[in-house]
């Protein structure tokens, strides 16, 4: 097992320029709030990382060209830290989350099972998990979750490899009612966790990791852009609010040209 040199920080991936553009804002975020804060991207070779982006990421990883999804196995392999949190390049930090590393730790894979509206309510994700529900799987979200290296992880990414490479046996023979064409990193890592003991992969006994997701039917809307159905603010002090609500765990956008120079260049001015 090759030693890693560094003991904790942050990757994400980031597979093109717009994935680029969310990771750099996301790495901004993590340095307004978090005293722990090293930063890691992988890009592939046709993402070229400009040169004021190095003001930010303390590593840049190149890989090669993957399917989608594929170059998430590899984060056992990649990361330099020996405790790694794993995060979805467009996602914000919106406060200090430091003190998830203590708990996180109690297991050597922590996924994230339950994700939380913009009024941090713990959210009814069922609309989007009938297959989590119809196959009893883990209801994983690797948008967040936390990895220390060794063994056991080690073997989980292994196992994440195969259910890729085999997905069509996964998805035609032993899942109930797949809707899932295609692998994705959430089924494929809840088939792992299936595999490995799902007990493994969790700690039910506390709220964290967790994060906001922006998705339409978590939130109840009537529209996918949830920029339709309310407003956000960032104030001079930090404090990111969504319709009156102010966001204290990391927040999915994921509507990627929310990510604008604009809101860059805000979080720019609060770290340099």
């Amino acid at each position: 097992m090759q030693p890693k040199v560094k003991e904790q920080g942050y990757l994400t991936y980031a597979q093109g320029q717009k994935y680029l553009q969310c990771a750099y804002l996301l790495a901004l975020s993590v340095k307004t709030y978090c005293k722990i804060n090293d930063f890691t991207v992988v890009v592939d070779k046709k993402t070229i990382v400009p040169e004021y982006m190095y003001r930010v990421f303390d590593t840049v990883l190149i890989i090669d060209t993957l399917p989608p999804f594929r170059n998430e196995c590899l984060t056992w392999e990649l990361t330099p830290y020996k405790e790694t949190f794993k995060i979805e390049s467009d996602m914000l930090i919106t406060s200090s989350i430091d003190h998830w590393w203590n708990a996180c730790r109690l297991k050597n894979i922590c996924f994230t099972t339950n994700v939380r509206n913009y009024k941090n309510q713990k959210s009814d994700d069922k609309i989007y998990r009938q297959l989590w529900t119809d196959n009893n799987l883990l209801n994983v979200y690797n948008g967040f979750m936390y990895v220390r290296h060794c063994e056991e992880s080690m073997n989980f990414f292994k196992t994440a490899s195969h259910v890729f490479d085999k997905y069509n046996i996964y998805r035609d023979n032993i899942l109930v009612n797949c809707r899932h064409e295609t692998p994705d990193t959430d089924v494929v890592f809840s088939i792992a966790a299936m595999l490995l003991g799902q007990e493994n992969f969790y700690i039910p006994t506390i709220d964290y990791p967790t994060f906001t997701h922006m998705k339409q039917h978590i939130n109840k809307w009537n529209t996918p852009d949830w920029r339709d159905a309310c407003s956000w603010a960032l104030t001079d002090d930090n404090i990111f609010i969504v319709n009156g609500y102010a966001q204290t765990v990391p927040f999915h956008y994921y509507i990627k040209d929310f990510c604008t120079q604009e809101l860059i260049e805000r979080y720019e001015q609060r770290v340099f």
